[in-house]
């Protein structure tokens, strides 16, 4: 059958008669962009993050130094002290942060470490952690009422020292600083926009009715972030007066739940007598925290030098990480 005759039919190209420096480049199927498309709506949702290289506080976790020459463990008056970090990973700055809280602690001490990861929306690798105990929350968004919680539960220690994965030890604490069964880190005035669902949450208290009644008549101040210095003897107290800890992480699921948590504790702590205005905290009201609120500062270093240029005396370091 003639050329003429086959115009129509498709035929196959060979290549080979082709010169090279116009024929196609080939590409094989995985490089094709149409299947790199696809290939990424196969991640998982939650990715792991690893740690960048060992630079500074981004160090990987296969690189965490299993103690420091001049670490101790902290002790006070014959009581045992654990340190429990509250965990919430956005992302892998996130992660950086919960690593340097780690590592500021290692830095002064040896005390057992408990890592209470709280609904993180990425999976982190645990790594090479000494003394420290990992767990993963079974109340998702429970956020600052889980340290409590799991302290009453597992008695790690006679006393609980409460960080966020945003705070960070600066120096050795004082032993003024230890004194008290409970000591909140900052304290938060009142705020009266706040206060108007306050007996909401205290409703579901114990005792709900003296409780309302004081917090909307007396003097207290809140504790900011719900982060404090704790003796289990006290948590249990508290527990067993108003079922302030079984109660609540039923009950806590947002942002604003987590707030009014902080203004609760005080509420209570202060109601009972347990603090008062003078000894409340150890470091005075947050609004004097250098760079309060402002996300600049969103890193240890950075919140290092600010504190030390403006002669701002703390144990402990805090950052904001913003929403």
């Amino acid at each position: 059958m003639s050329s003429w005759a086959n115009r129509h039919i498709p035929r196959k190209r060979d290549l080979l008669q082709i010169p090279n420096a116009f024929r196609p480049e080939l590409v094989t199927r995985v490089e094709q962009p149409s299947v790199v498309l696809s290939e990424t709506f196969q991640k998982v949702t939650n990715e792991i993050i690893y740690p960048s290289e060992p630079k500074g506080r981004s160090a990987s976790q296969a690189s965490l130094p299993s103690s420091y020459p001049s670490s101790t463990e902290l002790r006070y008056n014959g009581k045992s002290y654990v340190f429990v970090i509250l965990r919430h990973l956005r992302n892998s700055k996130d992660n950086e942060l919960w690593i340097a809280s780690y590592q500021s602690i290692r830095k002064f001490y040896t005390n057992k470490i408990v890592i209470i990861d709280d609904n993180s929306s990425v999976n982190t690798v645990n790594g090479k952690l000494v003394n420290t105990e990992v767990i993963i929350s079974d109340w998702n968004g429970a956020g600052e009422v889980l340290p409590y919680y799991y302290f009453l539960q597992y008695r790690w220690a006679d006393r609980m020292i409460f960080l966020h994965d945003s705070m960070f030890l600066n120096r050795p604490f004082r032993d003024s600083e230890l004194r008290n069964p409970l000591r909140f880190h900052w304290y938060t005035d009142r705020n009266s926009k706040e206060e108007s669902t306050l007996p909401t949450y205290l409703s579901l208290l114990y005792d709900q009715s003296k409780l309302t009644k004081y917090a909307l008549g007396s003097t207290w101040r809140g504790c900011f972030g719900g982060a404090s210095i704790i003796s289990l003897d006290t948590v249990q107290s508290l527990e067993e007066k108003y079922g302030l800890f079984s109660k609540l992480v039923m009950m806590i699921r947002t942002k604003v739940d987590r707030d009014m948590f902080s203004r609760i504790l005080g509420v209570v702590s202060f109601y009972d007598g347990m603090v008062d205005e003078t000894s409340c905290s150890n470091f005075g009201t947050i609004s004097a925290y250098p760079g309060a609120f402002e996300y600049y500062t969103a890193n240890p270093e950075v919140a290092a030098h600010v504190l030390s240029q403006r002669g701002y005396d703390s144990a402990i370091l805090t950052v904001w990480k913003g929403l």
